[in-house]
């Protein structure tokens, strides 16, 4: 597998292998992930919180995966999530979002449910 060259905030290098990968949310059928493996040589499966993970052994398919399908990407190394990618593919913008315009919604063809103009859409 191949490992990450780093340099911390004293100037030193460290290595961390590549991050895992976990898409949010998303449950893919079998036909899906067939098709992200024969593009990415990824193998995704359920994890424990109910998300699909992956763990590359190459930068390459990391690369092929951002290249193939759209994703939101947020990288995590603290103590909740240790190196791992997490991916998005919903509506949102982002990761940090907990509400949306109304404009919004209208543009991404999300029910409004009886909201106006200036109104937000919870998450």
């Amino acid at each position: 597998m191949e490992t990450l060259t780093l340099i911390n905030g004293n100037n030193q290098q460290y290595n961390l292998p590549l991050p895992k990968i976990v898409i949010l949310g998303d449950k893919w059928n079998d036909v899906a992930l067939e098709h992200v493996k024969e593009n990415t040589g990824l193998l995704f499966h359920i994890n424990g919180a109910g998300n699909m993970e992956a763990q590359p052994i190459s930068s390459q398919q990391i690369v092929k995966l951002f290249m193939t399908y759209n994703f939101k990407t947020q990288y995590n190394n603290n103590s909740t999530i240790e190196n791992t990618i997490l991916l998005k593919s919903d509506h949102h913008i982002g990761f940090q979002v907990d509400s949306i315009c109304y404009e919004c919604c209208q543009e991404n063809y999300i029910h409004t449910s009886g909201l106006k103009s200036g109104d937000r859409l919870m998450c």
